[in-house]
């Protein structure tokens, strides 16, 4: 999604002196000297971003051929745990959650590099959730999508949620239609086991800019990453992972409350939600970014 994607996302809404391109790489698959080849299909001055996966394994010999074609070098880091990263390899980080780019300029600034940009671009939906036709009128249904072990439902609302299992793309593409047919996705997540900020993983809030592509509201855990910051303290459908009974309440005052002014409320503000993660703000948040890090 942080490649391919976005990508198709953002290229048309970029100015002409700005082009993106996404390169299959992987470092812990390839030696330093196929960089090499690598470099050459970039221009002089070329701004290269590894995401996530492409950047285990990498090392500054593999960074050479690169910088002698003066790149400028970041990391999408997205959900990685700080611990994980070697911020000596890169000249600008990008954070995928407002949660995760605190962390990463609090670690930065811990290992005296306050003056490396962390920018942010959320993380956006599928984008072809969007497209699907929906009635204006839908049944109530409340659904979980992902993989089962990573929510936490109570057992007083086991049948009333929905578990749409999905762990690999084929899982998604399938499950699109029953996905956006969901008015109510379900978001709440076990609070993780106490460890070191720099050993946790940042979660962007991808189940909430996906309920909002589906126009539906989010029932989700104050505790998770990023929820309150962009729903808002008063989101009427916030509830906590360290109260089941608040949980259980939730989706109640959610069924109850559809369709009524408190349904359209927290509509409200998932419409907000969504523009967030638009193409074309993803395209000005890219040039933004560009700006900044740029030689």
């Amino acid at each position: 999604m942080r490649g391919d994607q976005l990508a198709a996302l953002v290229g048309p809404h970029l100015p002409d002196d700005l082009r993106i391109r996404v390169l299959p790489f992987h470092a812990g698959m390839l030696p330093p000297l196929a960089m090499r080849a690598f470099a050459l299909a970039i221009p002089v001055g070329a701004i290269v971003v590894f995401v996530k996966s492409a950047a285990k394994g990498l090392t500054q010999d593999h960074l050479a051929a690169l910088r002698s074609r003066d790149a400028r070098i970041g990391l999408d880091s997205i959900d990685t745990p700080l611990d994980q990263i070697d911020f000596d390899l890169f000249d600008f980080q990008i954070a995928a959650s407002l949660a995760g780019q605190s962390a990463l300029s609090e670690r930065l600034a811990q290992l005296g590099k306050r003056g490396v940009p962390v920018e942010l671009l959320h993380h956006h939906h599928d984008p072809r959730l969007a497209a699907i036709e929906r009635p204006v009128d839908r049944p109530f249904r409340c659904g979980y999508v992902g993989a089962p072990g990573n929510a936490l439902i109570p057992p007083g609302i086991t049948y009333d949620v929905e578990r749409i299992d999905v762990r690999y793309t084929r899982d998604f593409t399938r499950s699109l239609r029953r996905i956006a047919g969901l008015t109510l996705h379900y978001g709440v997540r076990p609070m993780p086991a106490p460890t070191a900020s720099i050993s946790r993983e940042y979660k962007p809030f991808t189940k909430g800019f996906t309920a909002a592509a589906c126009a539906s509201n989010i029932l989700v855990n104050r505790e998770a990453d990023d929820a309150v910051a962009l729903l808002g303290e008063d989101y009427p459908f916030l509830v906590s992972a360290t109260n089941l009974d608040s949980v259980v309440d939730g989706l109640v005052r959610a069924k109850q409350a559809s369709p009524g002014p408190l349904w359209n409320e927290g509509l409200d503000r998932m419409r907000a939600l969504r523009e967030l993660v638009a193409p074309v703000t993803l395209a000005t948040r890219l040039r933004e970014i560009v700006d900044v890090v740029a030689p």
